[in-house]
């Protein structure tokens, strides 16, 4: 059986985004095991014995049978710069635990700090995060993201960033990029377009 995961934002006891979170799980039940449902987080994890100070990294592991958790202190690691990797075959939709085709690729980044993955000439993601890159004031996400991030749905409904194509060629024409997921937020560095090696 295939388990996939969530990693929830839990910072001085409230945890973040948990609608998109719910979304995503019911969207991945449905596809990867046809159960259909309604997840509710929050009672499951009020319910928890969790950190009430702290900024946190709530690991779920989950199937259509089972839940488990664990609670991880949390450091932001810094990510200046990403190494362009092609993989015309990657798939990775769901969230699943298992991110052996990912790792795989991250082995051969080189000297960045992570890669950005290009699939058939576009851009998509990178190892853990949703990627957005800076055109004068607006920021804009690529149309081809591998896995569908719920710090990236929730800065669309809120109108923060716009989706756009994004070819390879085309990321010299951004200014800067930076990372966005559960834990970053839309609060990761800006970096200089010149850090895509």
């Amino acid at each position: 059986m295939f388990q996939l995961i969530e990693t929830i934002k839990l910072q001085d006891g409230r945890f973040n985004n948990l609608r998109y979170h719910e979304q995503r799980m019911n969207h991945s039940l449905k596809q990867l095991y046809g159960v259909e449902g309604k997840t509710e987080l929050n009672p499951f994890l009020a319910s928890l014995d969790f950190p009430r100070k702290g900024l946190y990294k709530c690991r779920l592991v989950y199937d259509s049978y089972s839940k488990t958790f664990e609670f991880i202190p949390y450091t932001f690691k810094p990510i200046t710069s990403l190494t362009l990797i092609e993989a015309n075959a990657i798939l990775y939709d769901l969230k699943y635990s298992n991110r052996a085709s990912i790792n795989y690729l991250m082995d051969k980044r080189g000297g960045g700090d992570d890669i950005l993955i290009i699939k058939n000439g576009w851009v998509t993601d990178c190892s853990y995060a949703n990627i957005v890159f800076k055109s004068g004031s607006k920021w804009y996400t690529p149309h081809t993201y591998l896995l569908k991030g719920t710090m990236r749905e929730s800065l669309l409904d809120a109108g923060e960033i716009e989706v756009q194509p994004i070819k390879v060629s085309d990321i010299k024409k951004f200014e800067k990029f930076k990372l966005i997921n559960a834990m970053l937020g839309f609060d990761g560095a800006e970096c200089d377009i010149s850090n895509i090696l």
